[in-house]
């Protein structure tokens, strides 16, 4: 054959592909798959042959079936292409002979591997044994990076729809380094996190698809961040109490629509927050049976899932990791508002039981209204629900010093004051201090 093998658009087969035998690579429209010169420079033409491409059900594209058929006869390989989905459906997919082999795709576009990394977050074709747990929003974060990065493409006048992942390098990423900070005004923080997961998903790609690539996002500058761990005052916690009404719930959205986002577990909610020092998901998902006895004469104590930690492990069932929160006196008096007597050892929510919204749901609502009626008080300070946990960790450090992170689970007291301390509370503690 001395024309290179080239499918016209009408004789086009969802599946069916140009493949060289010699570089192992499919052959995507006129582009040499060794050198990316035009076909007709490929001084392997009568390698190039067919192969059928059929993705397995269910797996989101993440495993395929796929035949090379020894012809360069394009009608027969429509024929054996038909005959190769017909044998896979009659067997389930479950066929395994010395021609066929199932394996993870490979795509060339961004786009496309960007959808199957979104696939293996969500544990979508990953073995058991690689399987963790990653939360919903954490999906959700990265698939909006991955969008923000098209349109980024898009602004530049580049198609995004045919970017190939070789093509990423600097000069792209310097594009969305821009884009990041001009269109999207990203603080440093949000900055760092996002280029952060970028540069996971193309460690990703080298590291376990095997893609020969460099990562561009690897030279990446981190940019310095600024810990605001602002601290709430007790009047402006009662002040803020005080606003949690129903009137002053509703909130109206861009397009006109009003909610409510009062609760009559909402003021509950707050304090359970303050008084444990937990994060959203953690104090959202307390159940009475979660409060155990300790030893001594009404020592109680909360033993709540370490979430983060658990995820980022990868850790499942009697491996995961937990951590005990003290009741203190104000908590515990938190609990007996909560009917703690009547519902001890009870699989019951400590907070919204009886909402028909799911959790997750519940979890996005006590952060929006925090934020809502925040607003109320008139504070200068820009104060939202993450900031309760801060007040309580600053005060925890305060009266334990370095022994705080032994109740926090911290892995160190830098690591906790960087993040969470207000170091200004700490200085105030120490007016009375005298050296002599």
């Amino acid at each position: 054959m001395n024309k290179p093998l080239i499918v016209k658009k009408r004789d086009k087969v969802k599946g069916l592909y140009v493949f060289c035998k010699k570089c192992k690579k499919t052959i995507d429209s006129k582009i040499c798959g060794e050198t990316g010169k035009g076909l007709r420079t490929c001084k392997d033409i009568e390698q190039h042959c067919f192969r059928g491409v059929v993705t397995v059900p269910n797996t989101n594209g993440a495993k395929r079936k796929t035949r090379v058929f020894n012809t360069q006869n394009v009608e027969e390989a429509i024929r054996l292409k038909f005959e190769f989905d017909k044998e896979l459906t009659q067997t389930n997919y479950q066929l395994s002979t010395n021609h066929i082999m199932s394996e993870n795709i490979k795509p060339s576009l961004l786009i496309d591997c960007m959808a199957t990394y979104i696939g293996f977050l969500n544990n979508e074709g990953v073995e058991e044994h690689k399987k963790k747990i990653r939360s919903i929003q954490h999906v959700k974060d990265v698939e909006r990076y991955f969008k923000y990065f098209a349109l980024c493409l898009k602004t530049n006048q580049i198609d995004h729809m045919i970017f190939r992942i070789s093509q990423l390098n600097d000069k792209i990423v310097g594009l969305f380094h821009n884009y990041l900070l001009t269109e999207l005004n990203y603080k440093n923080k949000t900055y760092n996190k996002v280029i952060s997961q970028l540069k996971h998903f193309m460690n990703w790609l080298i590291q376990d698809r095997k893609y020969d690539l460099e990562n561009p996002f690897v030279g990446v500058t981190r940019r310095q961040e600024v810990s605001n761990n602002l601290t709430i005052t007790k009047e402006e916690f009662s002040s803020l109490l005080d606003k949690v009404l129903p009137e002053n719930g509703i909130v109206t959205h861009s397009n006109g629509l009003k909610r409510n986002l009062y609760r009559s577990w909402m003021i509950v909610a707050f304090k359970l927050a303050l008084e444990t020092g937990l994060r959203r998901e953690e104090f959202m998902t307390l159940k009475y049976s979660d409060i155990k006895e300790g030893e001594g004469v009404d020592v109680l104590y909360i033993q709540v899932e370490n979430f983060k930690v658990n995820r980022l492990m990868g850790k499942e069932k009697e491996a995961r990791q937990y951590k005990s929160i003290p009741v203190t006196v104000d908590l515990k008096e938190l609990l007996i508002e909560l009917n703690y007597e009547e519902n001890k050892g009870k699989d019951i929510y400590l907070i919204g039981s009886d909402d028909k919204s799911s959790r997750e749901t519940l979890l996005l609502i006590v952060s929006k209204a925090f934020s809502h009626f925040w607003k109320f008080t008139g504070s200068s300070k820009k104060a939202n629900l993450k900031h309760l946990r801060k007040t309580y960790l600053t005060a925890l450090v305060k009266h334990f010093g370095d022994k705080a992170t032994m109740i926090s689970n911290h892995s160190g007291i830098e690591v906790l004051k960087k993040h969470y301390v207000n170091s200004q509370q700490l200085v105030s503690a120490t007016t009375n201090f005298k050296v002599l």
